[in-house]
């Protein structure tokens, strides 16, 4: 079920800021596959929370266009706040339903397009200042896991148009996890216009990570997995930018 024009980690340097033109705060990462169990529930009931935060989210846009214009960057920060809000909400309603079932078999080409937009490689990824490559678990300050992927085609299109990629990121093998349990749950990784990914969940008992759900923004068959990819890098590179204290230390 796709959102419309909604929706939106790695690899070694030390817990040391690195100090360099742009003296940006820099963490490794590494990524892998991982599992996810999606909530339960009846499909029908999973589908028409997908529709009522749907309906939620377009008639607030349409209200917020009416009075404030189509330009979104132009909004008061509280009123692009709201909205934002109610794209996760889709986006969390999203990933209930459409993840009811995993295909495994999809995930190492996840993993391969994730690690390409990680290192800044590919026509659509540009450069991540934040992120490192670690050769394992163990050596990173960041393990991020992909989760899933799933893409629709839509329009009449002979190929995906449009596709997402979920992941966790939570602590890798250099990080205290303690240091790390002090990110707040309700952390968000805005990454700014034209990135499509949202937060599904934050850190529980079962997963000590946030998970995210990176999306290519519809429209086009035109590296709908890498753009995806793309969008889930760039919130590691945020989350990295914005908790780099919290990552390390170990």
């Amino acid at each position: 079920m796709a959102m419309g024009g909604l929706l939106g980690l790695g690899l070694a340097a030390g817990f040391a800021t690195v100090h360099g033109a742009a003296d940006e705060p820099t963490r490794s990462v590494f990524i892998t596959a991982g599992t996810f169990q999606p909530p339960a529930g009846d499909e029908k009931a999973l589908a028409a929370k997908v529709r009522d935060a749907d309906k939620a989210r377009k008639e607030l846009e349409k209200q917020l266009k009416a009075q404030f214009g189509k330009k979104r960057e132009a909004w008061p920060t509280e009123k692009e706040d709201e909205l934002y809000a109610l794209e996760e909400a889709l986006a969390v309603a999203n990933v209930a339903y459409s993840y009811r079932k995993v295909e495994a078999k999809k995930i190492p080409d996840a993993i391969k397009d994730l690690t390409r937009a990680a290192e800044g490689k590919g026509m659509q990824a540009g450069s991540k200042k934040h992120i490192t490559m670690a050769a394992s678990a163990a050596e990173a300050d960041v393990l991020v896991e992909v989760l899933a992927r799933r893409n629709e085609t839509n329009g009449g299109a002979l190929a995906a148009t449009d596709c997402w990629v979920l992941i966790s990121v939570g602590p890798g093998g250099k990080t205290d996890k303690p240091l790390f349990a002090k990110i707040p749950s309700t952390y968000r990784a805005k990454t700014g216009f034209g990135t499509y990914a949202y937060k599904i969940s934050g850190p529980t008992a079962e997963r000590p990570a946030f998970v995210f759900e990176g999306y290519n923004g519809s429209g086009t068959a035109f590296g709908c997995h890498g753009a995806a990819a793309n969008a889930a890098s760039k919130v590691v590179d945020r989350f990295i930018e914005d908790n780099h204290a919290m990552l390390g230390a170990k």
